[in-house]
């Protein structure tokens, strides 16, 4: 019962993860049907990723894949072991899933065109579904105090006029000028596109009126904006003022938010994406506990980072020749990336020789010494419980 228990909780924690997945494509769904003002604001993370699921069938397909691979990963090691088919054959199964992840990241890298990849594949969850549950109830009242304030006074509309002889003829039912340059306004807004493109240096730019329309522009002396600002109070008209505030990061294309890698920073990702495979590869033929494999995967790792800063501080150092023209630097997303890679490397405390001979003993003394403590005794429980875990399963500090 309990060897066995390790096992039903990376259960439980795989199909928590699944469900999360499917769930958080839920919540997107509802919250796009919001309109923009009571939508929730979206990170750069999201917008990314959401625009390559929502418009590269390729990416969608081997995002989601890769997502479901980590989810089980660890659970499919598990089985592996515990079905009699002992060390070996779990380091050929973990071997097989970290060439399958290799493959799908190098899918995913030439789905976006070259781009580098982010962690993870697919958007994370930023909303709360009470919120949401609210904003909806709050988009339904609005919509019924609307309807009682236009009831009986407003037709149906109307298709825009596209002829001379269309403006005539509304004019002889009784439509106003207003009416018809209104509808015909609203025509003209749908038709603008959203980005600008420079003829001669060939830069996209989000046009202003895409910026109108996709923010909290709303025609005067609509019932709905007459009725929120009767009860608006000033600090909530502050917050969501501020909250309309375009950053650099907002104006950019959503594919914009992570660059080509060319030169020096793709072979950095290449290096990245292949480290893992290398990594266990390397364990199989030398051992789990051998300097050898856990200095080459360190190696490949510090290089494929220096690789990745050095190819971005020399972008940095360009500069343009003028104000409209783009210095090429990393973007918000870009060091998000960066800074999560820098922090894998705190898991080489726990891998190879240094957990062996460096973490494991001084773990071990923390559980001994709390082991009989009152109250706190949980942490050495916790502790002796993890450690064979670690020990025994690559998954649990991959």
């Amino acid at each position: 019962m309990q060897k066995s228990r390790p096992k039903a909780v990376s259960s439980v924690y795989s199909v928590l993860n699944l469900i999360s997945l499917y769930h958080d494509s839920v919540l997107h769904r509802a919250a796009s049907s919001l309109p923009a003002p009571l939508r929730p604001p979206s990170s750069s993370h999201t917008r990314y990723t959401r625009h390559f699921v929502t418009n590269s069938q390729p990416y969608n397909i081997l995002a989601h894949t890769l997502s479901v691979v980590q989810s089980l990963e660890l659970l499919i090691e598990m089985a592996v072991t515990k079905r009699g088919g002992g060390r070996d054959k779990a380091e050929k199964t973990v071997i097989a899933i970290e060439a399958i992840k290799a493959a799908l990241r190098l899918g995913l890298m030439g789905a976006t065109k070259g781009r580098t990849g982010v962690q993870p594949p697919v958007a994370e969850r930023e909303m709360d579904p009470a919120l949401l549950a609210m904003n909806q109830e709050r988009l339904a009242k609005m919509q019924r105090a609307a309807t009682k304030l236009h009831h009986g006074t407003e037709a149906t509309a109307a298709p825009p006029p596209h002829s001379a002889a269309d403006v005539l003829l509304r004019q002889s039912h009784g439509e106003t000028s207003l009416q018809i340059g209104m509808a015909k306004v609203e025509t003209e807004r749908e038709d603008e596109p959203e980005f600008w493109t420079g003829p001669r240096t060939g830069y996209v730019r989000p046009t202003l009126a895409s910026l109108r329309r996709n923010g909290d522009a709303t025609p005067l002396g609509d019932a709905t904006v007459t009725l929120t600002a009767s009860y608006m109070a000033k600090d909530v008209g502050k917050e969501y003022l501020m909250s309309r505030v375009l950053t650099v990061e907002d104006v950019r294309r959503p594919e914009d938010l992570v660059s080509k890698a060319k030169g020096i920073k793709k072979l950095a990702e290449i290096i990245y994406i292949l480290r893992p495979l290398i990594y266990v590869i390397a364990m199989r033929r030398y051992g789990r506990r051998h300097t050898l494999p856990y200095l080459l995967s360190l190696a490949l790792e510090y290089l494929a980072y220096s690789l990745r800063c050095s190819s971005t501080s020399r972008l940095a150092t360009n500069k343009a020749s003028g104000p409209m023209l783009p210095v090429k630097t990393e973007t918000e997303l870009e060091k998000q990336e960066t800074s999560k890679r820098a922090r894998q490397f705190w898991w080489y405390l726990v891998r190879g020789p240094v957990w062996e001979g460096w973490t494991k003993p001084r773990l071990e003394a923390i559980a001994g010494k709390f082991q009989d403590k009152p109250l706190i005794g949980f942490v050495s429980t916790l502790l002796q419980d993890y450690v064979p875990l670690i020990d025994e399963y690559y998954y649990y500090t991959a």
